[in-house]
C-alpha cells in the first residue's frame, strides 16, 4: 500500500505543473543511477559513462555531442555538490514558484544551463584555460541563474537565516555567487566560468523581466510550432449544431462576457501584484494575508 502512495506521489510530480520538485527528483534519479552504474563497473568505464553525458570542452565536439548541453545540467557526482545544488534550489525556486510561477524556474534553470554551458565551450578555445579534453557536468549554472534571476526580481525579499536574522536576497544571492565562483578561481576553472554564464542569464533574464519583457519568448515560440508543425492534423468531423443550444450558446457567452466586464482590468491586477511584491519586500512573505497569498498563487498560474 506504502509502495502504491509513493508512485502515485512521483506521478504528480513528473505529471504536474510543479517544475521546481520535477527538476529536483530528475536530478536525484540522475545523481541516483549514475553512481550505483559508476559503484559497478570498472575505473576504465567510469570515465566513458561521464563523458556520455557531460558538455565535452571545444565547439565541435559539443556540436557532435549536442544533447550534452541538456543532459550535463542534471549531473553530478559528488554527493555535496548535489546536495549544496538542490538546497539552493529548493530554497530560491520555492520563493520565486510562490510569487512570479512555476515557469519562471524552470526557464532559469534550463536556459542559464545552457548559457553556462555554452560561455564554457566558448572559453575552451583557450586550451590554457579548459583543456580541451575535459568535460562540464553540475547544475550549478542554472541553480545560479535561479538564485541571481530571484534576487534580481525579488532584491529586498527577506529569509530568516539561523545565527544572522532577516537577510535580504541580494545580499544572501551575492555572498552565494562569491563563495561557489569568485573564491579560488583558480580550482576548477571550467565549472567557475559555467557559473558566470548562469549567474549572467539570470541577471539579464530578472532585469528584463522588471521591465515587462520575456527574453526567452521568441525560442520558446520557435519550438512550439515546430513541435505542433510536427503533430498529425486532427480529422474534420461535421457537426449538425441544434439552433436551441445555439441561442443558449449565446446567452452564456453573453453572460461571461459581462462578468469579466465586472473582473478587475490588466493595469488593476498589475497594480495589485506590484503592492503585494512591494510588502514582500518589506516585511517578508509571512507578512501576506491568506487572500493576498491566494491571489498571488492564482496569478502565478496565469
Amino acid at each position: 500500500m506504502t509502495n502504491n502512495f509513493i508512485v502515485e506521489d512521483l506521478k504528480k510530480v513528473l505529471y504536474g505543473r510543479n517544475h521546481l520538485s520535477k527538476l529536483i527528483l530528475i536530478n536525484a534519479a540522475v545523481f541516483l543511477v549514475l553512481n550505483i552504474a559508476l559503484a559497478i563497473a570498472s575505473p576504465a568505464t567510469d570515465e566513458t559513462i561521464l563523458r556520455a553525458i557531460g558538455l565535452p570542452a571545444g565547439i565541435l565536439n559539443s556540436l557532435i555531442h549536442i544533447w550534452t548541453y541538456f543532459t550535463y545540467m542534471f549531473v553530478h557526482e559528488g554527493f555535496f555538490h548535489f546536495l549544496f545544488n538542490m538546497l539552493w534550489l529548493y530554497w530560491l525556486g520555492r520563493i520565486l514558484a510562490d510569487i512570479y510561477g512555476q515557469n519562471r524556474v524552470l526557464i532559469l534553470y534550463i536556459f542559464g544551463g545552457l548559457a553556462g554551458g555554452l560561455l564554457y565551450v566558448l572559453a575552451s578555445v583557450f586550451p590554457s584555460i579548459i583543456p580541451q579534453s575535459s568535460f562540464l557536468i553540475g547544475a550549478s549554472g542554472g541553480v545560479l541563474s535561479v538564485m541571481i534571476g530571484t534576487a534580481t526580481l525579488l532584491p529586498d525579499f527577506q529569509l530568516r537565516l539561523l545565527f544572522f536574522g532577516n537577510v535580504k536576497l541580494k545580499y544572501l544571492a551575492l555572498v552565494g555567487f562569491i563563495l561557489s565562483t569568485i573564491l579560488d578561481l583558480n580550482a576548477n576553472t571550467g565549472g567557475k566560468i559555467a557559473h558566470v554564464g548562469g549567474a549572467g542569464f539570470g541577471l539579464l533574464y530578472g532585469m528584463q523581466l522588471k521591465n515587462g519583457k520575456e527574453i526567452t519568448d521568441p525560442i520558446i515560440n520557435f519550438f512550439e510550432n515546430i513541435w505542433k508543425a510536427l503533430q498529425p492534423k486532427p480529422k474534420m468531423k461535421v457537426v449538425h449544431k441544434n439552433p436551441k443550444k445555439k441561442s443558449a450558446g449565446k446567452r452564456k457567452a453573453s453572460a461571461s462576457k459581462g462578468s469579466n466586464r465586472s473582473s478587475m482590468t490588466d493595469d488593476q491586477v498589475q497594480k495589485r501584484i506590484d503592492d503585494i511584491l512591494d510588502k514582500i519586500s518589506h516585511s517578508g512573505y509571512d507578512s501576506l494575508t491568506s487572500e493576498e497569498k491566494d491571489f498571488l498563487f492564482k496569478m502565478s498560474k496565469r
